[in-house]
């Protein structure tokens, strides 16, 4: 679906206030904030130490090697890295503000969805995190305005060349976020729908043999080198999140393993009222007590923990059920004690409570989005028909999935990179809606 576009002029315009009041708002917060470490930070500035040699030698594997790249060409210095991610923070702005223009012709609405991610602290505030989310919404951004803009570009030469870069970004965001390695396989069709066979072929490999080599290349790496068929030997611990709910179910043979992590467990529920991440804890005494290395007991936790999954499927599924709902949460991860200013501080507290209270009001209406699809009304035919909205749409879906299947953790921070994609497919949607109405009281009159 083509929708008329405004004259560049006004579109440059405006793509330059937002660029202008988004860049005066991370001068305030670099006078007035900090970048804020994270349980996970160390271990990908570890990473990054090692890519720093140029040497894959001596990476572990536990990382896909995206985000410690980005560390090491900042040179693993934090504040570095919070500037990077501030200059990401701009170019989400501006893929937010050209898709939404692209998909629904409205300037008004482009700049309202460009301007939303500057408003709703839980985004913003977020690239001063030394976490892989900044990076990871870019490239997921990226990947989806390169795929629209692939499948509307007429001559070939030109759609192929987008496509390349577009499966250069969704691989890229595959190796920042292990989450997103299905990214390039979910837009291919997307990108390759429309025209000629010729054509869609053309790009459709375009798209797919970068994301091939860089998604394929690595788990080549990690299968060569530590025997995992996989993006990292990580594996069996993610499991290990699911199923150390039920943990104490193990068979008597496995008692030194189960009996150790169930310690580990039952001190996490005790201090935090649930087991999450209690397997890092664990890990040093169930290498002692079992005997298995790092990577051989990564094997071993990942083979009981589908024993455990065959066994009992209720217990699993009512973990990926709750892991499922936790994912809508939006939460915001920042550090009020950083903000010297006490007002400063309440004003962001009280904002930040408010922007929260968007971001649900956005998921709530998203998941009434997905359910009202199959249903004929007039605005939800259009949006069918719309295979830029429903790439975008689906993505989010199909994330939400996989992410509560593949570990039960800090689930609401997976949406983090997809919150301004539920936001922005929302807007064009509840436009879309408007128009119909209007129509239908025009028809009426």
């Amino acid at each position: 679906m083509t929708n008329p576009q405004p004259a560049r002029g006004r579109v440059a315009l405006w793509a330059g206030v937002l660029l202008t009041a988004a860049f005066i708002e991370r001068l305030w917060l670099w006078a007035a904030y900090a970048p804020v470490e994270y349980g996970d930070t160390g271990a990908y500035f570890r990473a990054a130490s090692v890519l720093a040699g140029g040497t894959l030698d001596g990476y572990d594997g536990t990382r896909v090697p995206g985000y410690p790249l980005f560390v090491a060409l900042l040179d693993l210095d934090p504040v570095r890295v919070w500037l990077g991610q501030m200059a990401l923070g701009l170019g989400i702005t501006i893929l937010l503000f050209l898709w939404t223009l692209r998909v629904s012709g409205n300037l008004r609405l482009a700049v309202i969805v460009g301007a939303l991610y500057n408003l709703i602290p839980g985004q913003f505030l977020f690239e001063a995190n030394l976490l892989t989310e900044t990076l990871t919404a870019f490239l997921v951004l990226l990947s989806l305005w390169l795929a629209l803009e692939a499948r509307r570009r007429s001559r070939l030469g030109w759609a192929s060349a987008i496509a390349l870069l577009g499966g250069v970004a969704a691989g890229a965001a595959g190796l920042v976020r292990i989450l997103f390695y299905p990214l390039a396989v979910w837009l291919l069709p997307f990108v390759a729908s429309a025209g000629r066979w010729r054509e869609r072929w053309a790009r459709g490999l375009a798209w797919a043999a970068p994301a091939a080599i860089l998604l394929g290349g690595w788990i080549y790496f990690i299968d060569s080198h530590y025997g995992f068929l996989a993006p990292t030997t990580m594996g069996g611990y993610n499991l290990v999140q699911h199923t150390g709910v039920f943990f104490e179910y193990l068979p008597e043979e496995y008692a030194p393993l189960r009996d150790t992590y169930l310690k580990y467990r039952d001190a996490r529920i005790a201090e935090r009222g649930d087991q999450t991440n209690a397997i890092w804890e664990a890990i040093p005494e169930l290498t002692r007590v079992t005997g298995l290395g790092f990577y051989d007991l990564s094997r071993e936790m990942q083979r009981v923990s589908l024993l455990l999954i065959r066994e009992h499927p209720d217990l699993y599924a009512l973990n990926v059920v709750e892991g499922w709902v936790g994912f809508w949460k939006a939460p915001v991860y920042w550090q009020p004690d950083l903000i010297a200013s006490p007002f400063a501080r309440r004003l962001l507290s009280a904002w930040s409570n408010v922007g929260r209270g968007l971001c649900l009001a956005a998921n709530a209406a998203y998941l009434l989005l997905l359910a009202a699809l199959p249903f004929r009304m007039d605005f939800v035919r259009r949006l069918r028909r719309d295979v830029d909205w429903l790439a975008a749409a689906g993505l989010v879906a199909v994330t939400s999935v996989l992410q509560t299947l593949t570990d039960h953790g800090d689930n609401p921070r997976f949406l983090v990179p997809l919150q301004m994609v539920v936001i922005m497919v929302v807007v064009v949607a509840a436009a879309r809606a408007l128009e119909s109405w209007r129509r239908r009281a025009e028809l009426a009159a």
